[in-house]
């Protein structure tokens, strides 16, 4: 054959998919063996006939083959490699329905239930203040719910639309299962917000089924962000302590107040700009301004954030990011955290 005909190593490897490698590997085990090599250099040349032969090899070796059985399929008569085939093909099934029975095994095992005791208004009291944050799910439906978190029988609910996110934890009267991180869809949510129950109420947390009392449906069935690094990155979370100290003080009434009177004045350069509140934290006072030094926040995201703590009296920082992290004095497991809003000439 014409060496001008011949396809190079790299030519024949993208025209039968079979990387370098293992063309070299397929030459030494005698299943694909060059047409001519180079007696100098070493180097190797295949035929274009040959393509069709490792595009067939390529084929088996993506099925896990061994090679063994895919030099009997090259070499050997039609019956036989037909043969060898169906054997392989049987084997692969017969793993197959082994595995799913293993993987049956494993579901049975992780489908523990964990339930929890919870009185139904702190519930609905802790259910209020993080629904705010609750995203619409596009783009990512695991925001579409809020998050229950149960670890070292302490519950914490989570919600964020990632522009915010709320987080408060409830007092437990009884617990039992394994540590668990279940979404609870916002239907149910909002469904159990509505109901009537009173007294204790069972809370009950699987990886396919929630139930909040006697309002129940299916988990969302996604991967919740890592809230906990999200709470490090912008300042620690005293979640075990008794209180809150460092920041600016300030009641939750006094907050919405000042957030409420600019909006109501609302005098051009001052206080607000469009639809956002801008302001600025001294050492002891928080300050709602247009002066440098200011940050810009959504007015309703911050309204709804300081409404959600009732009549709390909170502890205000900025992180070096510009977040806002409301926190309760009292309850240092009931935080809110406002993403910054960037200020261009649009807002002006």
């Amino acid at each position: 054959m014409h060496p001008a005909t011949m396809l190079t190593v790299g030519a024949f490897s993208r025209a039968s998919g079979l990387p370098v490698s293992a063309l070299r590997y397929y030459d030494a085990a005698g299943v694909l063996r060059p047409a001519r090599v180079d007696p100098v250099t070493g180097y190797r040349w295949y035929a274009p006939d040959q393509v069709e032969r490792a595009r067939l090899v390529a084929r088996m070796r993506l099925t896990g083959m061994p090679v063994a059985d895919i030099c009997r399929v090259i070499t050997g008569d039609p019956v036989t490699a037909r043969r060898v085939v169906d054997a392989h093909q049987r084997r692969l099934e017969a793993e197959l329905a082994t595995s799913t029975a293993h993987l049956a095994e494993v579901r049975d095992l992780l489908a523990a239930t964990t339930r929890v005791t919870v009185d139904a208004a702190e519930l609905r009291a802790a259910l209020s203040s993080v629904r705010h944050a609750v995203g619409d799910g596009s783009g990512w439906p695991a925001l579409r719910g809020v998050l229950f978190d149960v670890d070292g029988g302490a519950l914490r609910l989570v919600a964020t639309d990632r522009h915010r996110m709320a987080v408060v934890g409830v007092l437990l009267s009884g617990s039992a299962g394994p540590p668990v991180q279940v979404i609870v869809p916002v239907a149910v949510v909002d469904a159990f917000l509505t109901g009537t129950e009173t007294g204790p109420v069972d809370v009950s947390l699987a990886a396919n089924r929630v139930a909040l009392g006697d309002v129940e449906g299916a988990a969302v069935d996604a991967l919740y962000p890592d809230y906990r690094a999200l709470l490090d990155a912008h300042g620690s979370w005293g979640g075990r302590a008794t209180s809150v100290t460092g920041g600016v003080p300030m009641s939750a009434p006094e907050l919405l107040g000042q957030v409420m009177h600019g909006l109501a004045e609302h005098r051009p350069g001052t206080r607000r700009r469009g639809d956002l509140v801008l302001l600025g934290l001294d050492p002891t006072e928080v300050r709602a301004d247009d002066e440098p030094g200011t940050v810009a926040f959504d007015w309703r995201y911050l309204a709804d954030a300081v409404r959600s703590f009732g009549d709390a009296d909170l502890v205000l920082t900025v992180s070096e990011r510009d977040a806002l992290r409301l926190a309760a004095v009292h309850r240092p497991d009931t935080v809110v955290l406002l993403m910054p809003v960037r200020l261009d000439s649009r807002a002006a």
